[in-house]
């Protein structure tokens, strides 16, 4: 079975062929990052309703923010509370939003996309069925988790040389399918190093080709940097110069030891990566501030990111679906890509909550930080 679902998306993508992804005519390129939907939770209680909450905030924002481009960042669909026969339906329950609004997206997985019931392999699959699905299959081993990809951004008709790149990266975790005991998790949860060598390989033929390309990048599960910047105590998360909901602390980073030491080689190539601007992931679901990484760091990991100024910014996203832990009040992150008439990228970002309030609306520039910010968190 899992070697027809590789058969298929390698014959369907040889189908396929996407159109581009390009800016707006104003230059700029605006996504909507929906994380940790958690569709079919608790389908036979709670789970039913949930979802069509989660439906419901989905066309919401939508239609409030008209994004260009749409990112599910992980654990999409609660599979451990699902059946083999209709776990991968919930994949057209969660597109049928972007569907109906003629939305493009593009995901990475989640632990929870990986459980008895479900696959990473069958989920990707359901996917690649529709036509506005920009998720790609990475092209490393079976145990390095499915989402490792990189797309590019172009200039309105100009498809030579792209503006930006998004990467796209699998956390992994969860148990493998079909498994017993049923859902006892067996799944590495961090970007494994085989991904490592391939997005180091990637990025360097990138740079050949097109020299350094601004970029950003979507992980599920956070790294230990993320965890270092919770712990700064100036600036602080959650306060006027990184503000945002700092609810989940300490939060759940990649790896199993308490210094998250298995991703060491991931952050180490984040830090390599000229023109990372940005990293956004999900998981921990009381979490939705930004900061830039920070600079007391483990040994081992600190030394690749150069000044300050050159290391990336760290963002949680914001829990968007009404599935999974927590009763905060969701909403959308939001980031928009502005190119100025030298290819210069700059970035803004905010989170739209379910009520319609825009809160953490925040430029992720030179001075962030140091800039003061309204601390309202949409609690």
């Amino acid at each position: 079975m899992l070697a027809f679902l590789v058969l298929l998306w390698a014959f369907s993508s040889v189908l396929v062929c996407k159109a581009d992804l390009e800016i707006a005519k104003d230059n700029t390129f605006h996504i909507a990052i929906f994380s940790d939907l958690h569709y079919g939770e608790n389908e036979s209680t709670f789970g039913i309703p949930a979802d069509r909450n989660s439906a419901a905030l989905m066309r919401q924002i939508l239609a409030q923010e008209q994004p260009n481009f749409v990112v599910l960042n992980g654990d999409l669909i609660t599979g451990e509370n699902t059946f083999a026969f209709n776990s991968t339906g919930y994949v057209d329950q969660i597109v049928a939003p972007l569907m109906e609004g003629g939305y493009s997206w593009a995901s990475t997985y989640g632990n929870h996309d990986s459980k008895y019931n479900l696959s990473r392999e069958a989920l990707y699959a359901e996917e690649k069925k529709y036509a506005n699905a920009y998720t790609e299959h990475g092209s490393t081993g079976s145990t390095d988790g499915v989402t490792n990809y990189v797309l590019s951004i172009f200039a309105t008709g100009n498809s030579q040389r792209p503006v930006a790149l998004l990467w796209f990266f699998d956390s992994r975790g969860g148990s493998e399918y079909q498994s017993l005991p049923a859902n006892v998790d067996n799944i590495d949860n961090y970007v494994s190093n085989a991904t490592v060598s391939w997005f180091r390989s990637a990025q360097a033929d990138m740079q050949r080709k097109y020299g350094t390309l601004p970029s950003l990048a979507f992980v599920h599960i956070p790294m230990q940097a993320f965890v270092d910047l919770q712990a700064v105590s100036s600036p602080e998360v959650s306060g006027s110069n990184y503000p945002g909901l700092n609810a989940d602390v300490p939060l759940a980073q990649q790896g199993y030891s308490n210094t998250g030491a298995e991703a060491i080689p991931f952050m180490q190539a984040l830090l390599d990566t000229p023109g990372l601007h940005s990293i956004y992931s999900g998981h921990d679901h009381g979490d939705s501030w930004c900061g830039r990484w920070p600079e007391n760091t483990l040994p081992g990991y600190g030394v690749g990111g150069g000044s300050s100024q050159n290391r990336p910014f760290l963002c949680f996203c914001k829990h968007s679906g009404y599935g999974g832990y927590g009763v905060w009040n969701r909403g959308v992150r939001q980031v928009k890509m502005s190119f100025d008439q030298n290819g210069i990228m700059t970035i803004d970002t905010w989170v739209r909550m379910q009520a319609g309030t825009v809160i953490t609306a925040v430029s992720l520039n030179e001075t962030y930080g140091r800039d003061v910010y309204s601390t309202a968190d949409g609690e």
